[in-house]
């Protein structure tokens, strides 16, 4: 699969992913609470430079724990700035942690009731392969 890197931040990189059409934000064990605004901030303003149909998916394997502020800032203020681009598709690669995993369950209910289909998946290649049966407008 190819990949090509757009931007890193250290704990963070971005890695268009042409084949799947889609954007990889791809967290690693660095990320500490202040960098979580930072790093989806960049992920959002380069998103938007992508071409129209581009999908997303987040590997937040190494993600570590997101605080309650965070969590808040990404559910009331993120979330609907990045819904507004008119992504469809979303796959999310699931935290190792256990910890992580249930902040990033609660930051997902967000986006019930919207127009975003999200799978949820324990590797990039089930994110790519599923990315590919579903983004083919």
């Amino acid at each position: 699969m190819e990949k090509v890197k757009i931007k890193s931040l250290g704990y963070l990189d971005l890695i268009l992913l042409p084949e799947c059409r889609a954007l990889l934000s791809e967290w690693s064990g660095g990320a500490l609470n202040r960098d979580i605004k930072a790093g989806l901030e960049m992920a959002l303003a380069e998103y938007k430079k992508c071409e129209p149909g581009t999908q997303w998916i987040g590997d937040t394997t190494h993600i570590g724990i997101i605080g309650d502020e965070d969590q808040a800032w990404i559910n009331n203020d993120w979330v609907p700035r990045f819904m507004a681009t008119g992504v469809k598709y979303m796959a999310v690669i699931q935290p190792a942690s256990i910890i992580a995993k249930l902040n990033v369950k609660n930051i997902l209910q967000t986006y019930e009731g919207t127009n975003l289909t999200v799978f949820n998946c324990g590797t990039l290649e089930e994110a790519a392969g599923w990315m590919k049966t579903v983004n083919k407008e």
